[in-house]
């Protein structure tokens, strides 16, 4: 049985992640602020990103891997709180990642980060330095030693359909509000990646739909 946590499991796409984790058999630490009821393979965890110490204490040590799903949720706050959750928060999970010996670090980004579009100007003005918040975190990520690897999701709906995205290299995509996938979907994609060993580590990928038959 492998061995797994999810900072940021008691909604959205961690949520996802750990009920496919715990359905089929792995042991899974899930970690959130407001922890979801115990279950058969799932450990609730309390604690904050924002306390790094409460992150060290939360994980257990030697996980295979460590996935960082976390979000900030509503509108129009601070600037500096949204950085202590974004960029702070992925530092914090990280470093007690590294502490613990886990084996391996998956974060949860956006597409399109590294180019400006409307869509982030938009979310820059709702949730101020949001683009620069996921660019810092991705670089930490990369400075950090440890293993990893990013993948970056389009607009996130809850639909339920499944097997419609796959991963490319990253690109220059923007972000737009055409593209989209499922939380369920996305779930399956980022534990595929955590399954197949070395394969998509040291690199970001984007989640992207593959192209239909005869199209360019």
């Amino acid at each position: 049985m492998k061995r797994y946590a999810v900072v940021g499991a008691s909604s959205g796409t961690g949520l996802a992640i750990t009920q496919r984790l715990a359905a089929r058999g792995d042991h899974v630490t899930a970690i959130s602020r407001r922890p979801m009821e115990a279950s058969i393979n799932v450990a609730p965890v309390a604690a904050d990103v924002r306390d790094r110490e409460s992150l060290e204490i939360a994980l257990p040590e030697q996980l295979d891997t460590v996935f960082f799903t976390v979000d900030i949720h509503g509108f129009r706050k601070p600037r500096g709180d949204i950085r202590h959750v974004m960029v702070d928060g992925c530092v914090h999970a990280m470093e007690a990642a590294l502490k613990r010996g886990a084996r391996r670090f998956i974060l949860l980004s956006v597409i399109g980060a590294n180019r400006s579009s409307w869509v982030w100007q938009l979310l820059n003005t709702v949730k101020p330095g949001m683009r620069a918040n996921i660019l810092e975190r991705e670089e930490a990520l990369r400075r950090s030693g440890m293993p990893f690897i990013i993948v970056r999701a389009p607009r996130l709906s809850d639909a339920l359909a499944e097997g419609t995205h796959t991963l490319s290299r990253a690109s220059t995509k923007k972000l737009g509000m055409g593209q989209s996938v499922s939380r369920t979907e996305l779930g399956r994609l980022l534990l595929a990646v955590a399954d197949a060993g070395t394969s998509y580590e040291g690199a970001t990928w984007d989640v992207v739909q593959p192209s239909k038959p005869g199209s360019d």
